[in-house]
């Protein structure tokens, strides 16, 4: 059901699309940031994908109180079919995306507006906080302050735009919602990506439309709040073939267009290390003959029947735990985060680092993904324990032929 505003002719510059799944929660605190934005020329389109909670009354109630508001309530599609849902009402010049337990400082479209302006580009974009409850960490986008045109993005931009050099740490972050967009120049990419596609789809859009984008301009200041919740546990995957279905698609949707836009710059290796990247917390399911290997895949001096210490209880190290306790390739004898105060308010059975001894356990276990948090604690942990007792995912493994072929993208 379509609930809607009169907002042609009224002149809209930027269109805002926000796209929501039950996010009663936090979703007033989104809409209040658009609402409230120094830039004021703004057309908000809610995109409720068939939420069962609360959500669809917030945005309604929302849309009686301010004439910019569109509503727009829809059968779940996952959030390719939601941004396609928005996009096709949009009206205006410019383009954004916003997730719905997120929000923005007050200047956001102000500055990225004037940016857009000012300099003529296709694509303004800045940096991000990423908010838990304990902390707001800065995340600046993985080039210098100012325009870049089409040169200068293949000589700056384009070599580190997925990888910024190690396994794994963002280039040029793939959201959509820490970006404005030229209508024209986003509008293709968005309306044919494949909407069975639920892991990686900001990036399948964003960076070919940053191959096409004439030129760009990056503001050196975080404007965009990404919150991360750490008060709900990983869900398990119950169809890993669904699942290595949504990821190939993924991976062949990406694959086509770099391929499209190889003689701008050949992106191809960047994206396969991204999607591998995606796919290692879900190893035991999308690892072909995973159950069968003699070692702890991407660990490889982790041998089956062996003692470990688990470090780490994010989303890898809750996936990991996971899979150790129902296989028992190896046996957990203590998980440990420093936040695991919070982690034991979602019942994780969560200790401190400093519980860990030297003679606790044949291995201790890095269940950490991106390369500046797991390098820093590797060094650390070699300082305090035997190096050979330390374990870190092994990045020429993860990135062999053997590899690639076991995930299913060779």
């Amino acid at each position: 059901m379509l609930w809607r505003r009169k907002t042609e002719g009224m002149g809209m510059m930027i269109s805002v699309i926000v796209t929501l799944y039950n996010e009663d929660r936090y979703l007033k605190q989104c809409i209040e940031s658009i609402c409230r934005q120094t830039y004021q020329d703004l057309e908000i389109i809610l995109v409720d994908d068939g939420s069962t909670d609360q959500s669809g009354e917030i945005c309604d109630a929302f849309a009686e109180k301010d004439m910019r508001i569109t509503v727009v309530h829809k059968k779940n599609g996952g959030p390719v079919s939601a941004r396609k849902a928005g996009l096709s009402l949009a009206h205006g010049r410019y383009v954004t995306f916003v997730d719905g337990d997120d929000w923005l400082e007050d200047t956001m479209y102000e500055k990225l507006e004037a940016c857009m302006r000012q300099w003529d580009v296709d694509v303004s974009m800045c940096g991000r906080y990423e908010d838990t409850q304990e902390a707001s960490k800065a995340v600046f986008q993985g080039a210098d302050e100012g325009k870049y045109d089409k040169k200068q993005m293949i000589e700056k931009i384009y070599p580190h735009m997925i990888v910024n050099q190690d396994f794994f740490e963002w280039g040029i972050s793939p959201s959509q919602c820490d970006k404005l967009f030229k209508r024209e120049c986003i509008e293709s990419f968005q309306m044919s990506e494949d909407e069975c596609i639920r892991m990686g789809d900001d990036a399948v859009c964003t960076f070919p439309c940053l191959l096409n984008a004439e030129s760009i301009y990056v503001l050196g200041e975080c404007l965009y709040h990404y919150r991360q919740t750490t008060n709900s546990l990983v869900k398990k995957i119950d169809d890993y073939e669904l699942e290595r279905k949504q990821f190939h698609a993924m991976y062949e949707a990406g694959m086509k267009q770099f391929t499209l836009y190889q003689e701008v710059y050949d992106l191809r290796k960047q994206w396969e290390m991204y999607v591998l990247f995606l796919m290692i917390p879900r190893s035991d399911g999308l690892y072909e003959g995973y159950a069968g290997l003699d070692y702890l895949f991407p660990y490889p001096k982790v041998k089956r029947g062996m003692k470990i210490v688990l470090y780490g209880a994010g989303t890898y190290g809750q996936r990991l735990y996971q899979y150790l306790k129902q296989s028992g390739f190896c046996e957990v004898v203590l998980w440990v985060d420093r936040n695991y105060k919070e982690f034991r308010k979602m019942g994780l059975s969560v200790e401190p680092p400093d519980c860990v001894t030297s003679e606790c356990a044949d291995q201790i276990v890095v269940a950490i993904t991106y390369a500046k948090p797991r390098k820093a604690l590797h060094q650390a942990l070699i300082k305090k324990y035997k190096e050979e007792k330390v374990s870190v995912i092994d990045e020429e493994l993860i990135l062999s032929d053997a590899s690639k072929k076991a995930y299913g993208i060779r």
